[in-house]
Parts: structure tokens; sequence; C-alpha cells
């Protein structure tokens, strides 16, 4: 059987998935995040790395996450390979069987050659990974149980994990390290607008933060209003603040 887990489709051993999702653009900050999953997925050891990044929604763990994994992917010659869980969403999420399936096609076996269940695709995911310098990113993560078979178990490989869950167990059992994900400084959030906006932002600082504070210094919320300021570029960012500040005004009334 084990042969056969081996056995690449016709791409042969020489496949090499390349799965991120592009960077998202005008990333800013987060450089001590950064250096912080440097050292704990680029160290030597005898067990796969793993990081969980978590915080709330809007934080910008997925942007943190693609940003470290396409720096890093000099360090990962045999692939990086990319699952959205959907944990947390409209839809059902990713059960781990259906996410092993699709890893073990981009590693190159037949789809004819997945095993059935759970437990014998963990173990065929795991086979193909010995050996290999592959990142795996988990996105979206709902719980502990759900990303459990999907990590690699030597230590050429690593995992990065995000999720709005603390993953409390996977630190506990696993050894991973959890990354707390905060909100932007409110410098870095108008370095953020500056970059989405241009130069109204640089005409009007004052402004600039006051709309970065009232999107609670959130990548999500920025990146909407900044949205929101480019569709009307006649309108000051004075303005655009001040309707945010009414808006969350009445919200919390």
């Amino acid at each position: 059987y084990w042969g056969d887990a081996r056995r690449p489709a016709d791409g042969g051993p020489s496949v090499r998935p390349r799965h991120l999702p592009a960077p998202v653009p005008a990333f800013v900050g987060r450089r001590d995040q950064l250096a912080a999953l440097s050292r704990v997925l680029c160290r030597p050891a005898a067990a796969a790395a793993i990081a969980v990044i978590s915080g709330s929604p809007g934080v910008g763990k997925t942007a943190l996450a693609l940003r470290w994994a396409h720096d890093a992917s000099g360090r990962f010659p045999d692939g990086q390979l990319y699952v959205d869980l959907r944990g947390y969403g409209p839809g059902q999420p990713v059960t781990a069987a259906d996410a092993l399936a699709g890893l073990l096609r981009a590693l190159g076996m037949a789809g004819l050659d997945i095993p059935d269940g759970t437990g014998e695709r963990a173990a065929a995911y795991r086979s193909l990974l010995a050996g290999r310098h592959v990142l795996v990113v988990l996105d979206n993560a709902s719980g502990p149980a759900q990303v459990r078979p999907l990590l690699p178990g030597t230590g050429e490989c690593a995992a990065l994990v995000t999720s709005r869950d603390a993953l409390a167990g996977l630190v506990a059992r696993e050894g991973a390290s959890r990354l707390e994900l905060d909100l932007l400084p409110l410098e870095e959030a108008v370095d953020l607008l500056r970059e989405l906006i241009g130069a109204r932002v640089i005409a009007d600082p004052r402004a600039a933060a006051a709309l970065a504070s009232y999107c609670s210094r959130l990548p999500l919320a920025l990146r909407v209003a900044a949205e929101l300021a480019v569709a009307h570029p006649l309108v000051p960012l004075a303005t655009l603040a001040g309707q945010l500040a009414d808006l969350r005004d009445r919200l919390n009334v």
C-alpha cells in the first residue's frame, strides 16, 4: 500500500505544489509578528513546526499568514500547500477527509488511489510529505480536530494555521506556538490608509488618524473605508470620518 501512496500521478516525483493565494496588497507593519513566525517555523526540529495565528475577525490573520508564507517560500522548495477550511462562514466547514483528498491530489496522488478513511488519508499524506520541505497553510480553522489530520509528521515541513479560536488543544498536545494578533497600532493603521488612498492621507493626517480610530484599527475595516474614500475622491477624509463616527454612535444607542 505504501508504494501506492508514494506513487505520484503523471507529474512524477517532481510535483511541487504552489497553492498560496496572492498576498494582500499594501501590507504594512507586523514586523515583530513576521519575525516571531520565522523563529517558530524555520527552526530545526524533529517534528513539524506548527504556528497558530489567532485573533478576532478582520484583524488580518490571513493577510499575515500569506505575507509570511510568500516571504519564506524559498525555505520550502518542495512546495506550499494552502487550504481554506471555512471554519467560520455561511457554509459548512471543510471536513478533514475532504481537505486531505485535495492535499493528496496536489502532492501527485491519482484520485483512484486516494483511500476512503480519514485516518488512511492522513497516513498517506504524511508518507508523501516525508523527506520533503513543504509549508502547509491551514486557513480559517474551526478547531483542533479539523486541523490535526492535516499536520505534517516530519521536521522538514511546517504548518501555519489561522483561526478565530485559540486552538489551545494544538498548543497542549502538538506543541504549537500561538501568536495572538492584535489591532494595528495607530501609526501603522494610518500607514495602511496612506498606501490605499494616497495623497489625501498625507494632506490631512488628523482626519486619517480619526478615520483609523473609527475603524477600530482593524485592517479589514480600514480597507473597506479606503475603498469608500477612493470611490468618492471629492469627499474630504474628515467628512468620511465624521460619517463613520455618526454611524458608530447610532449603532451604540
